[in-house]
């Protein structure tokens, strides 16, 4: 693997690991924390929290993935796993932006996972090319 490519997939699993560490320090308590007092059932406060994670685990999976394509001689396959994950979590958080509610153009949900779709792409593009 060259080293552009290899470093865009550095990148992007680095951006990862910040997005899941705001992701839980920073979002936690302010999207987790208020469902307490909000009258909803226990039941649908609990899966929102284990929606919440899985987000967490997903992006952890996503920077590992971007590694072993960065550390891997053909991390290819890695590398397209990674960055269809985040091209889904771009596609989902730009969708409900401009289709739901548009207040999450005020949330990081559309940009990071935008970003390291791009950043990853752009490495398998050139990965690919190099052939």
């Amino acid at each position: 693997m060259s080293d552009l490519p290899g470093i865009l997939f550095i990148v992007a699993a680095a951006l990862s690991l910040l997005g899941v560490l705001g992701h839980e320090i920073l979002g936690s308590p302010k999207v987790l924390a208020p469902l307490k007092g909000s009258g909803l059932p226990d039941d649908v406060i609990w899966l929102h929290h284990f929606s919440w994670h899985v987000g967490s685990v997903a992006v952890l999976a996503m920077a590992a993935l971007f590694l072993l394509a960065a550390k891997s001689a053909d991390g290819v396959a890695y590398a397209a796993v990674a960055t269809a994950i985040s091209a889904g979590f771009a596609a989902l958080g730009l969708s409900l932006a401009i289709f739901g509610n548009r207040a999450l153009w005020r949330t990081p949900a559309p940009y990071p996972w935008t970003l390291i779709a791009i950043l990853g792409g752009a490495g398998l593009l050139m990965e690919l090319s190099a052939g």
